[in-house]
């Protein structure tokens, strides 16, 4: 079986974990150890694309919109949403075992008072020897145990670091809930006003080839345009009407996961029909402080540092423990001879208990945390690696569909240029229906596209911000918050 690295060795291997997390700050290089990861050894910030700058993310990114329904139903979302009340919970609950851990760091007092009535062994003892009948008595037995742990080796002070570190991986853990949530908000609120944009643009391509249709049937009445014209355009109007349930359902879907993202029994009547755009470049940050701002890069490093410090407990078991207890006891048929000499008992003194010389039990425990480290330690590596992805696939995405919507804008505002002369030339009878209901079939088809785009883009800087880390960082990340334990203290298996 593999094992940690020894005490000499542990400060390198721990060290190359958390390179990232104590570089310097700014646009600094990340240390040598860090190099020694791989992927880690260029920043993901390096080449921002166009619409992105490396200013500094704000913490609550959704109000660069600028719109206050957003605004409004994230700050909802994250005072009522279930899934972070729940998570709030698990937190009170980890810090709350600190301080039964805490507990054990004093002495263990446990104070007692009993008051049998009957016969004890002694006064059967006693009737049989005088050859007299025991009666049936009361008997007043106080008394007052004391205990104490000395903690030779760490064992308990490595207990109450874990349980810290733990209570700081479970707060990790709902602020990366906190930013999914927030994410999660903007894209359905965002999805609802793209389905609204459609509805309109969908509902205008409709007013438009009614116009038509009605300009064809009043040329085909005078004998200009054919029956074939009107059945076309008939044909045209319903394509486009069948649009219009499916957009409808796709908003009320946005609502309703809004009302459960937000706490509310049902969804709203919000009615949305211009999606928000940004009003200012998309702010990355600096690559090198990507990972102080995602909560599951900060839960990956504190699961690995609980992983390490249950190995120097389990360590502790190899070696004696030494108790120091104290006990004060009294037993009298009397409340007023509880005080005399004769009935009362005390012991003080040292204990000390050795699971020695068959230790196997507690090697294999050891092992077993070993182990379990080393997994830990792979995923820390991990998680890094899957952020790195994440941000350069998010900015990737959020390029192309800024160009995608960006081409598709020109496109409109050819198509539109386009219809107009279609018009211009049908009227003028130097084209015919065909080419200008070709034209107006594109101009429909593109307006489309083009909403749906810029949902899309959307989207892609909702999905860029979550991988981004922002969302709900900390009031303050300090570097010394972020430093590895000190390999050096604790036992040595």
């Amino acid at each position: 079986m593999h094992s940690l690295p020894s005490r000499s060795a542990r400060p390198v291997a721990l060290g190359v974990l958390f390179a990232l997390l104590t570089a310097c700050g700014g646009t600094s290089a990340p240390s040598p150890l860090a190099q020694s990861i791989a992927g880690l050894d260029s920043n993901p910030l390096t080449a921002l694309p166009v619409g992105a700058n490396d200013q500094p993310l704000p913490e609550r990114w959704w109000q660069l919109y600028q719109d206050p329904v957003l605004d409004k139903l994230v700050r909802q979302a994250l005072l009522h949403n279930q899934d972070l009340a729940r998570a709030d919970a698990n937190v009170q609950a980890m810090l709350a075992g600190i301080g039964e851990l805490d507990a054990q760091r004093w002495p263990a007092t446990q104070a007692s008072f009993a008051a049998p009535y009957g016969r004890t062994a002694n006064d059967q003892t006693l009737a049989q020897a005088t050859d007299n009948h025991a009666p049936a008595q009361w008997a007043f037995e106080p008394g007052i145990e004391l205990a104490y742990q000395v903690d030779i080796w760490g064992q308990v002070r490595r207990a109450i670091e874990r349980a810290r570190v733990q209570a700081d991986a479970a707060s990790d853990a709902r602020d990366l809930l906190r930013i999914n949530v927030a994410a999660q908000t903007s894209r359905a609120y965002l999805d609802h006003c793209t389905s609204g944009a459609q509805l309109d643009v969908t509902n205008h391509s409709l007013q438009t080839v009614e116009h038509s249709l009605e300009l064809t049937e009043t040329q085909r009445k005078a004998g200009i345009a054919t029956e074939l014209d009107t059945l076309r355009l008939r044909s045209l109007r319903d394509r486009w009407r069948a649009e219009l349930p499916l957009l409808e359902a796709r908003r009320r879907v946005a609502l309703y996961e809004l009302g459960m993202l937000t706490g509310q029994a049902t969804g709203s009547d919000l009615q949305c029909a211009t999606i928000p755009p940004l009003t200012a470049a998309l702010p990355a940050g600096d690559g090198w402080h990507l990972l102080e701002r995602r909560p599951d890069i900060r839960q990956a490093r504190r699961t690995l540092e609980a992983a390490v410090l249950a190995t120097e407990i389990a360590s502790a078991d190899l070696y004696p423990k030494v108790s120091f207890g104290a006990s004060l006891t009294s037993s009298a048929q009397s409340l007023h001879e509880l005080g005399d000499s004769r009935s009362v008992m005390f012991g003080i003194g040292p204990l000390i208990s050795w699971e020695f010389p068959n230790i196997k039990a507690n090697r294999a425990r050891v092992d077993r945390a070993q182990a379990l480290a080393q997994g830990q330690l792979a995923g820390f590596r991990g998680a890094v690696l899957a952020a790195l992805g994440d941000v350069r696939q998010a900015l990737a995405l959020f390029d192309g569909q800024r160009q995608h919507a960006a081409a598709l804008q020109a496109a409109l505002q050819d198509s539109e240029r386009s219809y107009a002369l279609a018009q211009t030339h049908y009227r003028a009878g130097t084209v015919d229906a065909l080419q200008l209901l070709d034209s107006e079939r594109e101009l429909m088809s593109v307006r489309s596209r083009e909403v749906e785009a810029r949902g899309e883009l959307a989207r892609s800087e909702v999905n860029l911000f979550r991988a981004l880390g922002g969302g709900w960082q900390p009031l303050a990340v300090s570097r010394a918050a972020l430093q590895p334990p000190s390999p050096e203290v604790g036992v040595e298996p």
